[in-house]
């Protein structure tokens, strides 16, 4: 039983080892992105000090990104290397089943969510809307130090045939500052600024009839990093052809992000009834619409995670359960339009460690992945978002 036991040990000191060298090792490849150059010369300005704008990330997922686990990490660290421009692009209000690493939502009143799942609808950027009652009200409650100048932005649009108000907005000093209401059914944005004080909450308010809500960004007036997190649970990358052109259009435009991550592909993998043809025809569609809403951004495709099926058919691949039956044909159509598009491409599954490594990762202690062997625990997400940081910055060192 003794050597049992050590043997046990070994092998699960040898599957962490192995699952180690390999997240060290993973490697982003620049398939030419036009936008490549600008965006290392923007790290590099803020490295040296001599940037005085923000660089603005922004990723767009599923259940991966919506849990803001995976982009904590990445974010953590892009902000200690080069500063932080404060906590950037937030869901308007609370979504169950997602979170937000950097604030707290209190929802008072009544409220009514709608999220893109379906057909194509008057959504904005992220496919998240809030509909307050009058008198409800948000309270956001910061997990870090709000200290400086703010700039608070919000983004609404009037309901058709409705007459609505606009918004009070309470900064942590107490001061209370007005947005106007929406004038159409488009939507709008409208900011305010003021000052931080500590972990104080910043308290959103409708004034009258209120507005529908899409989009909170907070952030300070200095040079650093944002990385604004916009994910949707049990979403594929179409959801994104769900959003309002027009919106998506201006909100990528005047976001302007430096880096636009896309991270799609598990909820294609696990459909049994994938139309392969049809998926790269969408994938293709979905990165030229955003390329023509943000021209100046470099897009990153995060090729679909391993992931593991324990019911089902699925494809034997000589784990111990069979993978998602479509999860290979997703990750190969995602790398050869990321390179039929001149995209980064950064390797997931390959960066976990190979075909079983979410099998692997729920063996680890403490484990790196749920038993759905689906989602990773917090230590998991945490370890993927910083091997994703180290391929940035082995691309960005090489670069110089």
């Amino acid at each position: 039983m003794h050597k049992n036991f050590l043997r046990t040990v070994l092998v699960a000191g040898l599957t962490v080892l192995c699952l180690a060298r390999h997240a060290t090792a993973s490697v982003l490849i620049d398939f030419g992105d036009p936008n490549a150059s600008h965006l290392w010369n923007e790290f590099s300005a803020l490295e040296r000090g001599a940037g005085d704008e923000s660089l603005r990330v922004l990723q767009l997922g599923d259940s991966h990104t919506g849990g803001d686990y995976f982009t904590q990490a990445l974010r953590e660290h892009l902000q200690q290397r080069f500063g932080s421009a404060g906590i950037g692009w937030l869901t308007p209000g609370y979504v169950k089943n997602q979170r937000s690493a950097q604030v707290l939502m209190r929802m008072s009143g009544q409220w009514k969510t709608r999220i893109s799942h379906g057909e194509p609808d008057n959504f904005p950027l992220g496919g998240v809307v809030n509909q307050a009652s009058p008198g409800a009200s948000i309270e956001i409650v910061p997990k870090m130090p709000l200290n400086g100048l703010l700039r608070v932005s919000i983004w609404s649009r009037r309901p058709a045939n409705a007459t609505v108000g606009g918004w009070k907005l309470t900064f942590p000093d107490g001061e209370v500052r007005d947005l106007p209401a929406p004038n159409n059914g488009d939507w709008q944005v409208s900011y305010v600024m003021g000052n931080g004080v500590e972990l104080n909450s910043l308290f959103l308010r409708p004034s009258g009839n209120p507005p529908e809500l899409g989009g909170i960004t907070v952030d300070t007036i200095s040079p650093g990093v944002t990385v604004d997190t916009m994910g949707i649970v049990g979403a594929t990358q179409k959801v994104i052809t769900q959003w309002q052109p027009e919106a998506l259009k201006e909100q990528l435009g005047w976001r302007q992000p430096d880096l636009l991550i896309l991270s799609y592909g598990t909820n294609e993998a696990f459909d049994t009834k994938l139309d392969t043809e049809a998926y790269r025809a969408e994938l293709h569609q979905t990165i030229r619409q955003l390329r023509a809403a943000a021209p100046h951004a470099v897009i990153l495709l995060v090729g679909a995670p391993n992931a593991g099926k324990k019911t089902g058919y699925g494809e034997r691949m000589g784990c111990k359960y069979d993978l998602p039956a479509a999860l290979h044909s997703v990750q190969t159509i995602q790398r050869q339009v990321a390179e039929e598009e001149r995209l980064m491409y950064w390797d997931w599954a390959a960066a976990m460690g190979g075909v079983c490594a979410i099998q692997q990762f729920t063996e680890t202690n403490p484990p790196l992945a749920r038993p759905d062997l689906i989602h990773f625990t917090e230590e998991g997400y945490a370890r993927s978002g910083t091997s994703l940081f180290n391929a940035l910055m082995d691309s960005y060192k090489k670069s110089m």
